[in-house]
């Protein structure tokens, strides 16, 4: 019998399993070395709580896992604790659209009373026209009567479909209760309750792209057609398909290798997903080009944009005020080059890139949330410190997770998302409102490390009573 295509599967496993949980140990080492080194709190307390967090959720998936089968109920509990918690904040928050969010909802308000393709004129559009097809979601809403709370509100929905989806994922390999204990982490996470009266495209990207692969992993074509338009649908709200497509793409292989599907069927379902992926984007971006409102297109005109601030080692890979002259740049060609050279300088002059990108890489990771992104609250300050915690406590159970090989095509997906996410940030620019697309995926990760500590958990109370 032929044991290569095994061999192959088994090393190629290792590999993302290895690949996902260093990603996943770096994680959990930024996070605790940021709130250690705040001497303004109690940084020891938090990497405690966030230990006692992760393995208390172990037994309580043990219980659940031997007495309850209503699946449906914890279903519908983790929906609404994360819909209940980001309205009440919405609601409750003082919150004015700002910088590039307020610029948004201020063109989407005059193009949903008249101004028509004026509201989209200037330069900002011009070079970020893939912000269009959002700006025209905020349009509708505002044309419906809603405003500014009414999008925070719609946010509220989308994280909670989105939790409610993580659990639906996680439940499929890992049983109903450490699906139920991680995704709960999701629906309580205080990082993705401060982002929400935020009026950023991540919220509602990010329920499609987990909607994307929750329809993936269901198998077949049918399914496959429904990810490819899910992933179409997120990618043009924020360009991040090409990372959730990276863990598609591993879950693809993966599955072929270990026989769970023939790989005529595996080519098949990537094969619909990728063409309804193209008549989704090329038919939204032609309707936008068609009415006038996005003459030069809705995609990035300055795409090297992310990797001149990514690779910027005076900054540590964030913005900087001064590299805007190379936007100003009209030509496209001599704005590349200006960015190329802008780049080169950056690295040659830099004598320690090793320790550029560990530094930039334990900076985005582990540092609190920001605070300036319009909302104003009492509570923004306790939250962020409890966001370290809920953090450290996700990424410890997905490195757990992460220590064996994956049985399952939801872990190859989530390995390979999670190590395709933090490898992209290593390149191009860094906020910390920008890990908010990992949280998913880790908590998927997270379930399985439950299911694993619980079993664990179980083992050890049987010999012990």
């Amino acid at each position: 019998m032929d044991t290569r295509p095994n061999k192959t599967c088994a090393a190629l496993d290792i590999a993302l399993a290895a690949a996902s949980a260093l990603s996943l140990a770096v994680m959990l080492w930024a996070a605790a070395d940021f709130i250690l080194a705040d001497e303004e709190t109690r940084g020891g307390l938090a990497v405690i709580a966030a230990a006692g967090a992760a393995f208390a959720l172990c037994p309580l998936a043990a219980r659940l896992l031997r007495g309850c089968r209503r699946d449906t109920l914890m279903l519908a509990a983790v929906f609404l604790a994360a819909f209940a918690l980001r309205a009440a904040y919405v609601l409750e928050a003082r919150s004015v659209p700002a910088s590039d969010f307020g610029q948004l909802y201020y063109r989407a308000e005059a193009f949903a009373n008249g101004a028509g393709a004026a509201a989209f004129e200037g330069v900002y559009y011009e070079l970020w026209g893939y912000q269009i097809p959002f700006t025209l979601y905020e349009a509708a809403v505002i044309a419906l009567g809603g405003g500014w709370r009414v999008l925070g509100l719609a946010n509220a929905l989308y994280g909670a479909a989105t939790a409610a989806a993580v659990f639906h994922i996680a439940r499929s390999f890992a049983g109903a209760g450490a699906a139920f204990s991680a995704a709960m982490l999701y629906a309580l996470c205080p990082a993705a309750i401060l982002l929400t009266p935020v009026l950023t495209a991540q919220h509602l990207s990010l329920m499609c792209f987990t909607l994307a692969a929750a329809a993936y992993l269901r198998g077949g074509v049918k399914p496959a057609l429904a990810a490819g338009a899910l992933l179409a649908a997120g990618n043009l709200l924020r360009p991040e398909g090409i990372v959730l497509a990276c863990g598609i793409l591993a879950a693809a292989v993966l599955g072929a290798l270990r026989r769970d599907k023939s790989p005529r069927a595996a080519l098949a379902e990537l094969a619909a997903l990728a063409a309804a992926f193209a008549a989704v984007t090329l038919a939204v971006r032609g309707g936008i080009a068609l009415s006038g409102i996005a003459p030069q297109g809705t995609g990035s005109a300055a795409p090297e944009w992310k990797f001149v601030l990514g690779l910027d080692t005076a900054s540590e890979g964030r913005y900087d005020p001064a590299m805007e002259r190379i936007l100003a740049i009209a030509d496209p060609a001599e704005r590349r080059e200006a960015a190329l050279a802008a780049i080169r300088a950056s690295l040659e002059g830099c004598g320690d890139l090793f320790g550029f990108f560990r530094d930039k890489t334990l900076r985005f990771w582990g540092e609190y949330e920001e605070s300036w992104l319009g909302v104003a609250d009492e509570y923004i300050h306790t939250l962020r410190y409890w966001d370290r915690i809920f953090f450290m406590a996700a990424s410890a159970l997905a490195l757990t997770g992460c220590l064996s090989r994956g049985e399952s095509a939801a872990e190859s997906l989530a390995r390979g998302t999670v190590f395709a996410n933090f490898a992209v940030y290593l390149f191009i620019e860094v906020q910390p409102r920008y890990r908010h697309f990992v949280w998913p995926f880790l908590i998927i990760l997270a379930a399985a490390g439950v299911k694993r500590l619980s079993a664990a958990y179980g083992h050890l109370r049987r010999k012990l009573l």
